[in-house]
């Protein structure tokens, strides 16, 4: 008889702790959308190769990253990409790029013999946000013949999202969006027309 009140605590806190691990044990994937669809331009370049984004090392977890209201910056356990960020960048410019230019474009390494007319290598120095709250997008882009190895444009950018709504996925729709910001001025750079 003296056992029962002992053994009834245990049991709750046992099912309290199995709880929170079930709530730990799912987190939710979450994927980018497509891009936005606008007006094609003729490109003087046959062909374009997107180099894998450089990202800065919070931005390369598979946890979403998230700017908190002290300016530090935390890794959601339970809200994570779908596919890992840097691929899914590069590939989101690849297709962002893809319906803004003529020719061939696709993500190195370039596939075939005949190389890409041009390069494009995008360094990122912030990108990071918040569910409800505005998303920061800096860093460099540089485009290159590789041929020679000239450099046809090296611009600096500076891109910020306002919020899209609350969640993540409101959250991974602002990262689309500053693909495509990007993706307009890559396009400008290489076309030699102002950015849309």
């Amino acid at each position: 008889m003296p056992r029962t009140k002992p053994l009834a605590a245990f049991r709750a806190a046992f099912l309290t702790a199995a709880l929170a691990l079930g709530a730990c044990a799912s987190p939710e994937y979450h994927l980018l959308p497509p891009p936005t669809p606008v007006a094609r331009a003729p490109s003087p370049a046959a062909s374009l190769a997107v180099a894998d984004i450089s990202l800065p090392s919070y931005a390369e977890a598979l946890e979403i990253a998230v700017l908190t209201e002290t300016g530090a910056v935390t890794l959601e356990d339970n809200a994570l990409w779908a596919d890992t960020p840097r691929r899914a960048l590069t590939r989101q410019l690849v297709a962002a790029l893809q319906q803004r230019l003529s020719g061939r474009i696709g993500a190195e390494p370039w596939p075939g013999f005949d190389g890409p007319a041009l390069r494009v290598e995008v360094v990122v120095d912030r990108m990071i946000g918040a569910p409800a709250k505005p998303l920061e997008f800096a860093g460099q882009y540089i485009v290159t013949a590789p041929g020679s190895g000239r450099i046809t444009a090296s611009n600096r950018f500076a891109i910020t999202i306002p919020p899209q709504g609350d969640g993540y996925d409101a959250l991974l729709a602002a990262h689309a969006l500053a693909i495509d910001a990007l993706a307009d001025r890559v396009a400008a750079s290489v076309t030699g027309r102002p950015a849309s």
